[in-house]
């Protein structure tokens, strides 16, 4: 196969060379002159989803030698191909250019661990074959305005911009099209109108004639989203020439040919019906999904037709077409009554209201409007959501101007739209990065090994004693088939499939039952906030009206408010709608409007007149003051990147109209007059966001347009110098089952993270109250300022706690400017002090803080300082503000620290985190949540905890049932060698018993124990068989079984009676049956039962075997059918087993003294030496964290070590508004910026040596409880501040001398009378503002 590996040293893929020569080769990969390695190409360049592709063309002189191997070796050569297709173009294709290009290859790598290749097909348009194409569909009839002639093939890129080509490259790969770009030089995925394309030119836009549209058809393929359903007879083929199957059938074919008619024979019926189950579940999922997915109708577009003669202008006729022919560029005409969208489209003209449940899970309507229609206006399919119709969702009513028709304009299709985008993350999901699952085949190749050693010595050793050629050859098949067995793939997924059924009953439902295994094992588990930890709804706590620049009282009862603008704001500003005579909308809207008792109408006109009305929606008092009732003129959507709403009123009787806005109040903030905002504001709002209430903002202003100008005039336009009118305060309570299941989290070590789009206040109270936060950490919070690049600023953040006596070791600076570190805050000894200090030290480290920060914090840390991102990521425990992306982040870089992450959210927004993650738990049931493999019906995170436990429990199950599985091939291995040192083997009915009564029945239920029920441990279960405990394990296990086996085989053969067995004196070579066959089936039969229940583990990951009452009673039955074969067997089963006794009784009993010294030496190895010594004392000790790919755990320490990191600054207030300036220093704050060195000024602080009296008078620096003491020898860990400007005085005494002190356990400390510098305390404090002498007292670190 030398011509393979020739063409695959070729086609490199090394990523080293792929950036020098890539401009070289660009030029000519065209023209196909160049040579092999510079045929590699990237796709996707610099995205997740980056691959490499090569061109290949076919090669004859390649296909005729490939098909001659192939029929040399009798198919082999082909069937390997058909298991690695890449070999296959290897073998038969030549690289090549782009020009000359028949396939492609392109290789897929996931996060630098898994590789998968695919091979598809090039496929080459031309204006010519497009012409054919029409004139062989017949439907154009050569008329059209000359569209019979050749037309050019006009293809979109970007900008809007459609290039005429004459010849495309194009290519599909995991349902997306790729094609090539000649500017670019390079393949590019093809677009719709979702890319990079203006407001305008999208409104532009005027249908597409009937040859245009089939052109891109031809480009974009049928508007169809299509899960490909295998006939029965292709999957069948697919199941069998499975390498296993594969492995199976020669197995047999060994099998009839020694003879053994029954074991072959059970075990084909037992692989049929494996293969038929297998078969009908993959047609069943096919077709379940493909029903689910897969559906089309009739609609209607707009049609280009041409000019009318002369006149210039374009004619339109309305066609009526399948759905499954749309392409981009089609202009839809959606209709009154409303439909199901297929494609996405953005909307041009009219207002639409949807149910979007399909990707949200919510099944609150949403109003959509048209797309503005202003050139500078780019658009973004997130940003612009509340203008896109997205395929899946239902349109339920649209608003239109008279005869005018609600048009929209489709920008993808197919597998490219927003639901395409599911489907394809579902038939393509991510390879699960598990370890176990990788090692089981490492192991299934060192079983192979051991097989091949086996063979080698039969072959030796039967050629030495003369057996014939034809049984030497079947016999040592024969090892092979026994070492590797053949029932290990199905017995693998027994855990994971007991698992899958009783998660189903708790109402967790899984998708991809590989992930049942993932799950044990989690180590950090990510929450979103609302609707995951706290309630769906919100409740109207009170609202705060602000009047002259002073906050008012808050008032709980909004109906007894008197009608001035603030309650007019309150009763217009949202986007409620009514349908079917019920108001509909946004559960905070709703609350919000429900508080004012007034009441929402629509006139009961047709839909096409209510945008000809001055007031399509009127809000009336409840008395029914007629000059009171306010018009909504027209509404501007809520968007998470805008962050506010807002609405265009007017009241009956008024002049003007008036515009209210709502949305956060850090957003609100920047377009209000400052004159209106109070002087308190931040305080206000920290007192509200501090308790975990949600605050919004309320503004307004007077607009002094005509009517024309307000429904034409954009929302950037009048948000300008507004008025504060005040904060709405809404309580998210949180769930009843959050706060247990975070305590066991926490008792576990489980890593808790919250991220969640809300506010970072009100996100740190909620972590606090469930105690993410736990009540002895400390939050620093990381904040920005406007600089550039932005600057980093660390903040001590004072929330609330629930337990105010518990004391958080980090304490709040009273200072104007602190210039705090961590160490400072928790020493307080100079140099030539004298201490005495008390016996008991601290129990818990002093550094125990956590961060918080924004998403808009997160981007900049990601852009410019990705060195301290690992630092904020293993210490983060609140991400506030994040949008979708960030959260996919965010679970990416926790990956990346070596985190097995889990990630539990409830809407379409998580989805992208949900799909990242190692395990996905939804608690929605929409079908964004697909991308999810786990989904909870019931809506709270205790499903975290079932889905641990039971990936705990089918972990511990898989590591057993493959342990027995090896140690019962290893067990019949060493049988049947010591069987064949003198030519015997077991029998036919033997085989038989072993197999099918005992192996298949411990197999089936072994993974019948259930999880265990009781608190989760603090310990994970191994994930890795190449590990010391499983390798141990299986190694001792097996050194007893070879001992007893042996040790009875030497007893047998002290014996008076004992007379060797003679092959050569046996007429028929199938005639085994001895007294050594009897020795070795009777102590191995004990031998698996031991085996069964040794592996079969119970606390802490499973319940006791003893609950598993199949398990217990085939143990049972098993030990005492063994024993009556061994002491008294009647004489049918003496006949069907060939058993040869033993003429001695006694010999028997000592066989069953064998398998009672083997049980308890088992037992003992795997509970004192395995469980106990080896996986609890000595599983750690050796273990090193700068080698382990476990990252956060050095990053863990390093962080405890360095008490200096980070600078901590004054109040930053904007962790409660991040657009609020910096207060006015005195003093430079220090920031994260630069390197500096030894000789900084901070190092200053911590000059002087520390020494501590010990009672024999010695001093001694190592005795301090608190690591990281710099010194010359020693240095800080932390060297990464900004150095001060030299030509700034600073006053680092007396800026100190707020901070409060936090010595540990009962200090005395006296200070000679010094001024300078070197004296300086760690805590800041200058000895000349010190007392002489102090008694500090800490009596709470004495009662830890």
């Amino acid at each position: 196969m030398a011509f393979i590996k020739k063409d695959y040293s070729r086609f490199s893929w090394r990523r080293k060379k792929k950036d020098k020569n890539i401009q070289e080769q660009h030029a000519e990969l065209l023209k196909g002159t160049m040579q092999t390695p510079g045929y590699l190409m990237y796709i996707n360049k610099g995205q997740d989803d980056e691959m490499e592709i090569c061109c290949f063309r076919t090669s004859r002189l390649k296909i005729v030698f490939t098909y001659l191997v192939t029929v040399l070796t009798g198919g082999a050569l082909r069937l390997i191909f058909h298991w690695i297709p890449h070999w296959y173009v290897f073998a038969t294709c030549n690289a090549c250019g782009v020009g000359d290009a028949e396939k492609v290859l392109v290789k897929e790598i996931f996060g630098g661990k898994h590789t998968i290749y695919h091979v598809k097909d090039l496929k080459v348009l031309t204006p010519e074959s497009v012409q054919k194409l029409k004139d062989d569909d017949g439907s154009f009839g050569g008329g059209g305005g000359g569209e019979s002639e050749v037309a050019a093939l006009s293809v979109h890129f970007e900008n809007g911009e459609w290039r005429e080509l004459d010849k495309l490259f194009m290519f599909n790969c995991k349902k997306v099209t790729y094609i090539w770009d000649c500017r670019k030089h390079e393949f590019v995925k093809l677009h719709g109108l979702d890319q990079s394309v203006s407001s305008d030119t999208l409104h532009k836009n005027q249908g597409l004639t009937a040859s245009e549209q089939f052109t891109r058809r031809l480009v974009y393929g049928p508007n169809k989203i299509i899960v490909k359903e295998l006939s029965i007879l292709t999957l069948l083929f697919l199941e069998v020439l499975n390498p296993f199957y594969i492995f199976q059938i020669g197995s047999f074919i060994l099998w009839f040919l020694d003879d053994y008619y029954y074991y072959a024979a059970a075990i084909i019926t037992m692989s049929v019906f494996g293969i038929s189950m297998t078969v009908r579940q993959t047609r069943k999922n096919q077709r379940k999904l493909k029903s689910t997915v897969h559906s089309s109708d009739i609609c209607t577009v707009l049609r280009r037709t041409g000019k009318s003669d002369g006149s210039g202008d374009v004619k339109y006729t309305t066609e009526p077409m399948s759905t499954e022919l749309l392409v981009p560029g089609d202009v839809l005409v959606i209709p009154s009554h409303g439909c199901v969208m297929h494609c996405d489209a953005i909307l041009l003209t009219g207002n639409c209201i949807l149910n979007e449940s399909m990707l949200t899970g919510e099944s609150v309507p949403v109003t959509k409007t048209a797309l503005p229609n202003l050139a500078e206006i780019v658009y973004d399919a997130k940003e612009h959501a509340r203008h896109t119709l997205f395929c899946g969702t239902q349109v339920i009513q649209t608003r239109y101007f008279g005869n005018e028709k609600v048009l929209a304009v489709v920008v993808r299709t197919g597998f490219s739209t927003a639901k395409g985008s599911l489907v394809r993350s579902i038939l393509y999901p991510p390879p699960v990065d598990f370890r176990f699952e990788k090692d089981s085949y490492r192991f299934v190749m060192l079983l192979a090994a051991v097989a091949l050693v086996g063979f080698i010595y039969t072959v030796i050793t039967k050629v030495m004693r003369g057996v014939s050629s034809r049984d030497l050859v079947i016999e040592a098949f024969d090892l092979i088939t026994i070492v590797v067995p053949p029932a290990l793939p199905a017995a693998m997924t027994v855990g994971r499939f007991y698992a899958q059924i009783r998660l189903k009953k708790n109402k967790i439902f899984c998708i991809s039952p590989r992930s049942i295994n993932v799950s044990g094992s989690i180590d950090c588990v990510c929450f979103d906030k609302t609707g995951t930890l706290t309630e769906d709804g919100l409740d109207l706590l009170c609202v705060v009206p602000i009047k002259e620049k002073n906050f008012h009282m808050p008032v709980k009862k909004v109906s007894a408010l008197p009608s001035d603008v603030f309650f007019c704001g309150l009763v217009s500003c949202h986007s409620l709608t009514i349908i079917d005579k019920q108001i509909v909308g946004d559960p905070l809207d709703l609350k919000m409007f429900e508080s004012t008792k007034w009441v929402m109408e629509e006139h009961d006109v047709a839909d096409n007149s209510k945008f000809n009305m001055i007031f399509p929606t009127v809000l009336k008092p409840p008395r029914n003051d007629d000059d009171l009732q306010i018009g909504i003129i027209r509404e501007f959507p809520f968007s998470s990147s805008s962050q506010r709403m807002g609405v265009i009123v007017r009241k009956l009787t008024a002049q003007h109209f008036e515009y209210y806005a709502k949305g956060s109040p850090e957003m609100i903030l920047n377009f209000v007059r400052d004159e209106s905002v109070p002087s308190d504001f931040h305080d206000v709002l920290e007192s509200y966001t501090q308790e975990g209430y949600r605050v919004i903002a309320l503004a307004h202003k007077e607009l002094k347009l005509s009517y024309a100008k307000v429904n034409k005039v954009q929302r950037d336009a009048i948000e300008k110098d507004m008025t504060l009118l005040g904060l709405i305060v809404l309580e998210n309570r949180l769930k009843p089952e959050t706060t247990p299941c975070i305590q066991a989290l926490n008792d576990a070590s489980i890593r808790v993270v919250m991220v969640t789009g809300d506010n970072i206040l009100t996100a740190l109270s909620v972590a606090k109250d469930c105690d993410i936060v736990t009540p002895r950490q400390s939050v620093i919070t990381v904040n920005i300022d406007n600089s550039t690049p932005p600057k980093l600023y660390y903040t001590l953040t004072n929330t609330k706690n629930k337990n105010s006596n518990e004391y958080s070791v980090m304490t709040d600076s009273a200072s104007i400017v602190s210039l705090d570190t961590i160490e400072s805050q928790i020493q307080s000894i100079t140099t030539n002090s004298t201490v005495k200090v008390e016996t008991k030290k601290p129990q818990s480290l002093y550094n125990n803080y956590r961060f918080a920060m924004t998403g808009k914090v997160w981007g900049v840390v990601k852009e410019h300082y990705p060195d301290l991102l690992p630092k904020l990521v293993t210490r983060g425990t609140v991400f506030a503000r994040m949008s979708p992306e960030q959260k996919q982040q965010l679970v990416q870089e926790l990956q990346t620290l070596g985190y097995c992450v889990a990630m539990c959210g409830d809407g379409a927004n998580d989805c992208g985190a949900l799909k990242a993650a190692h395990t996905g738990i939804s608690l929605s049931e929409a079908e964004s949540s697909v991308a999810s493999p786990f989904t909870s019906r019931n809506a709270n995170i205790s499903c975290v905890l079932n889905v641990i436990k039971e990936g705990r429990a089918a972990l511990v199950t898989s590591f057993g049932i493959f342990k027995y599985m090896a140690a019962y091939s290893l067990c019949q291995f060493v049988s049947v060698l010591i069987l064949y040192s003198i030519d015997s083997n077991l029998t036919d009915l033997e085989f038989l018993y072993i197999d099918l009564c005992i192996i298949s029945i411990f197999a089936f239920f072994f993974g019948k124990t259930e999880a265990y029920s009781g608190k989760l441990v603090k310990e994970t279960p191994l994930s890795s068989l190449i590990s010391v405990s499983p390798i141990l394990s299986l190694l001792l296990q097996m050194l007893l079984v070879i001992a007893i086996q042996v040790g009875a085989f030497e007893h047998l053969k002290m014996q008076t009676w004992y007379t060797q067995f003679d092959a050569s004196q046996v007429s028929d070579k199938d005639e085994v049956a001895c007294v050594e066959n009897f020795v070795i089936f009777t102590v191995s039969s004990f031998q698996y039962i031991i085996l069964a229940v040794v592996f079969s583990k119970g606390k802490p990951y499973r319940r006791s075997i003893f609950s598993n009452y199949g398990f217990v009673l085939s143990a049972i039955l098993m030990v005492g059918f063994s024993v009556y074969l061994a002491l008294w067997p009647a004489a049918f089963f003496v006949e069907q087993f060939e058993l040869v006794q033993p003429p001695s009784f006694d010999f028997c009993l000592y066989l069953l003294v064998y398998a009672v010294v083997n049980f308890v030496l088992s037992i003992f190895i795997e509970q004192a030496v395995i469980d106990y010594l080896v996986f609890k004392k000595l599983r750690f000790k050796f273990h090193n964290v700068d080698k382990s790919k476990r990252r956060y755990l050095a990053i863990e320490r390093d962080i405890d070590l360095d008490t200096k990191w980070p600078v901590l600054t004054s109040d930053f207030k904007s962790a409660a508004s991040p657009l609020n300036p910096l207060p006015t220093c005195t003093a430079e704050i220090v920031v994260e910026k630069e390197k500096f060195d030894k000789n900084h000024v901070l190092n200053k602080l911590y000059e002087g040596e520390v020494r501590r009296f010990i009672p024999n008078g010695q001093l001694l620096q190592d005795d301090l409880p608190f690591s990281s003491l710099p010194s010359e020898s020693s240095p800080s860990l932390s060297e990464t501040y900004k150095s001060f400007p030299s030509n700034t005085s600073y006053d680092l005494a007396n800026s100190q001398t707020n901070i409060a002190e936090l010595p540990f356990d009962s200090v005395a400390v006296s200070v000679p009378e010094r001024d300078n510098l070197a004296s300086f305390n760690s805590l800041g404090r200058s000895p000349k503002n010190v007392a002489p002498t102090k008694e500090l007292e800490m009596s709470y670190l004495e009662n830890r």
